[in-house]
């Protein structure tokens, strides 16, 4: 429909895809209506929000395993718009934008694609709370230099299930890494108020 010129038809066609593929969690399916919406957003002058969508559509495209080279005819327009869009906004604006697009979750970039609100993010529980008292105990040791080895050695526990704790801690914490951890349990410790061991 956009490309035939009714723009106003595709614009409604796409809306109705994502609120559908919302409706029956189907990222694949909402992936192209935002992956169209970006091309059609960066063919209007709206530079960020097309970087925004098509970040956004990677992702969910990079989570259930496909990509833009499935189907060859529409190569050629996400490669112009991500093209066109890149020169409008300059490297430093279009990475703001990709990385603004690349944070969102699938909820959020059907949203956003849609124009409503950000959906509300779920009120987070205090994160030294979140962990379990063994978690807790592995996180110290990660703060330690510990490596996974060591840590099952200290805790009489296999290295398998050092590793599961490490994983749960990085999750829990919303971190990707044994430093960010580190840096987590200083700070925890460093508060008068503290309760961590």
């Amino acid at each position: 429909m956009w490309r035939k010129g009714d723009r106003d038809r595709a614009v409604m066609l796409l809306r109705k895809g994502l609120e559908l593929a919302r409706l029956v969690d189907d990222p694949l399916g909402a992936t192209w209506c935002i992956e169209i919406l970006a091309w059609i957003s960066s063919s209007e002058n709206h530079f960020h929000r097309a970087a925004v969508l098509m970040a956004a559509a990677e992702v969910l495209r990079r989570r259930v395993g496909t990509s833009t080279l499935q189907i060859p005819n529409l190569t050629g327009s996400h490669e112009e718009c991500e093209l066109v869009t890149r020169r409008a906004l300059g490297q430093r604006a279009f990475t703001a934008a990709s990385h603004e697009g690349e944070a969102l979750s699938f909820d959020a970039a059907v949203s956003y694609a849609l124009g409503e609100p950000a959906p509300a993010a779920p009120p987070r529980a205090d994160p030294a709370t979140a962990l379990t008292t063994r978690e807790r105990q592995v996180a110290d040791l990660v703060a330690q230099g510990l490596t996974n080895k060591a840590i099952a050695a200290r805790l009489v526990i296999s290295q398998r299930t050092a590793q599961g704790h490490v994983e749960h801690v990085l999750a829990k914490l919303g971190f990707s890494s044994r430093a960010q951890i580190a840096a987590w349990v200083a700070e925890l410790s460093a508060k008068p108020d503290s309760s961590h061991p």
